[in-house]
């Protein structure tokens, strides 16, 4: 039996587009919103890849079935089967596109327990395809207070401890302020990947488009943080501190953009065209929805830049990193029709928050 060299990403490739071949069209979530039952509903998912999970989840309770874990579920299925097709460099990078989750996790599970959530709330959130196993996740959730987690985290030499250990005080001090803590993540999370893909091993079109999404998300991040400060008055110190480093603001643009206070101001004198574009959309919806507004484009952002990469690169890494993205971007689209359905919301505000990017919008389900 012929072995397949891992390291080729044509082998993986080949596996991602047949997945993708498997991801629901717009077309297909109006029909999910316009059912008109959760019966006819689940026979519209029994069409496609979410049959057995969605099914699962109705045979262990017919009357509410748990659609979030189901959706976890699934995703964590097809993320890891791509992981686990690949080997070499493939594998190197996918497993820093697959870190964000572990990210995500440990800020899942300390919102659970800043919010009072039980410990099983908290897991079916979780998507455990990172260096994060579920059991270890599991444990974390278990834990009863913010201290406890993170003393686990501890113990266990939890690659996410140090960070959290360190900024704990300061998370005290300012009276339990959660992005204390969640900022000392970002930018250990964020300053590791970087300075990794900086080492002289890594040089060549893949690492460039995966150090171009992770510098995006640290854009995404700095802008969001722009936003909600403005108007504080802040020394200078205090400002450069909560900026994520590895992105394209440099720390005197990000202090400049600060000072300004004013939303519109901010808006109108960013420095990159491409993402005063984008701003300018989310401002035109501020005063309706305040900050909100511009964490939804931010985020549309990423996807669209995400879902793009499997037309920029389409012998190697870019055809992961577009499905990556394609496929988070639907798993947020189905929970917000399942949440719409179950709340009874009008069909129209269901379809007003859906979001669609790049070939999802036209492949068949």
């Amino acid at each position: 039996m012929a072995r397949v060299d891992l390291s080729d990403y044509g082998y993986v490739n080949a596996r991602v587009r047949g997945m993708r071949s498997h991801l629901l069209t717009k077309e297909f979530f109006i029909k999910l919103v316009e059912a008109d039952s959760f019966e006819t509903l689940n026979s519209l998912l029994d069409q496609t890849i979410y049959r057995r999970e969605v099914n699962e989840a109705v045979l262990l309770d017919a009357e509410r079935p748990d659609y979030d874990k189901a959706l976890s579920l699934n995703m964590v299925a097809a993320f890891r089967k791509i992981h686990d097709a690949t080997g070499g460099q493939a594998h190197q990078l996918a497993t820093i596109l697959l870190s964000r989750y572990d990210l995500l996790n440990v800020k899942t599970i300390l919102r659970g327990k800043q919010g009072n959530a039980t410990p099983s709330e908290i897991s079916r959130l979780l998507i455990p395809v990172g260096g994060l196993r579920m059991d270890s996740l599991e444990a974390m959730a278990q834990q009863r207070e913010i201290r406890d987690v993170i003393n686990y985290m501890n113990t266990q030499q939890m690659r996410y401890a140090a960070p959290l250990v360190a900024a704990y005080p300061a998370y005290l001090k300012k009276d339990q302020d959660l992005s204390i803590l969640e900022l000392a993540l970002d930018k250990f999370h964020y300053g590791t990947i970087m300075e990794l893909l900086k080492s002289k091993r890594y040089r060549d079109v893949n690492v460039e488009m995966v150090r171009e999404m992770q510098s995006g998300e640290i854009d995404m991040r700095n802008i969001s943080t722009l936003v909600r400060i403005r108007g504080i008055k802040l020394d200078d110190e205090e400002v450069e501190n909560l900026r994520i480093p590895g992105g394209m603001l440099t720390e005197e643009q990000f202090l400049s953009l600060l000072r300004l206070g004013d939303i519109v101001r901010l808006v109108g004198e960013y420095p990159d065209p491409r993402y005063r574009k984008l701003l300018e959309k989310a401002l035109a919806e501020y005063q309706e929805e305040d900050v909100v507004a511009f964490d939804r484009e931010l985020e549309h952002e990423l996807v669209r830049r995400g879902t793009a990469m499997s037309n920029v690169n389409v012998l190697g890494i870019g055809v992961i990193i577009g499905y990556i993205w394609a496929k988070q971007n639907e798993i947020v689209n189905l929970r917000i029709v399942f949440k719409g359905k179950l709340m009874d919301q009008p069909q129209v505000d269901i379809k007003k928050d859906l979001f669609f990017a790049g070939r999802q919008s036209a492949e068949a389900a």
